[in-house]
């Protein structure tokens, strides 16, 4: 089964210290994946930072696209839109550009996700604490709530692609200037994608999502 990542991209963003170092680590961390059928779909949101990288790293490999958008609102959902239209895995989840999968990630929840029974699934993740160069790292405990799950924590079947939703209104996440969308998003996976479920022991270095809020990119 293939596993589509869609990452949307802005590197020059106020605030942010070595995101371009952080988005090539970023990428190094979906191409380490043991499991091999996947792609990562990168948008870049009006960024020519990112771009560039791209054409400088990835560009002849077949399992990295790039799909640049016109500049939209800051922390828009619809960049994520694109990425999941362009999508051609049978389960879309999400890699921020300056977070970390664990090397089995997309495998666990290839493993884990019965897409027969749920529309999506959530699990915890992990969060590295500051300046410790990922040797020390706090669990974060998810649950469908506000303020608790984002895209750090949630993968769903490829609506688009999948026959079972042939017909119907597909999900998508809102353009908004602000963090709000991802719950947003969820709330309509709720009530749209049917039964969904938590996934366990997706908290575990080797599997987890692994969020870097921090300017050291040193590993």
């Amino acid at each position: 089964m293939k596993i589509s990542v869609v990452m949307a991209s802005l590197i020059n963003m106020q605030g942010s210290k070595n995101r371009d170092k952080k988005l090539i680590r970023a990428v190094n961390s979906f191409l380490k994946q043991t499991h091999e059928d996947k792609e990562l779909i990168i948008v870049s949101d009006g960024c020519d930072i990112t771009n560039r990288i791209y054409d400088e790293n990835w560009k002849t490999n077949p399992i990295i696209k790039l799909f640049p958008s016109p500049k939209q609102v800051m922390y828009s959902g619809g960049i994520r839109n694109i990425g999941c239209k362009m999508a051609t895995g049978d389960i879309i989840t999400y890699l921020d550009n300056d977070d970390v999968l664990g090397k089995n990630h997309l495998s666990e929840i290839l493993n884990k996700f019965d897409t027969d029974k749920y529309g999506w699934v959530y699990y915890d993740d992990l969060m590295v604490l500051p300046e410790t160069k990922f040797t020390k790292f706090q669990k974060r405990m998810v649950e469908p709530r506000f303020g608790s799950i984002g895209t750090s924590s949630i993968s769903h079947v490829n609506f688009y692609t999948n026959p079972k939703y042939k017909g119907t209104v597909i999900p998508e996440w809102n353009n908004l200037n602000g963090y709000g969308h991802d719950f947003l998003y969820v709330l309509k996976l709720a009530s749209f994608g049917g039964p969904f479920m938590k996934l366990k022991d997706m908290a575990e270095v080797n599997s987890a999502y692994i969020v870097c809020h921090y300017f050291n990119c040193d590993e």
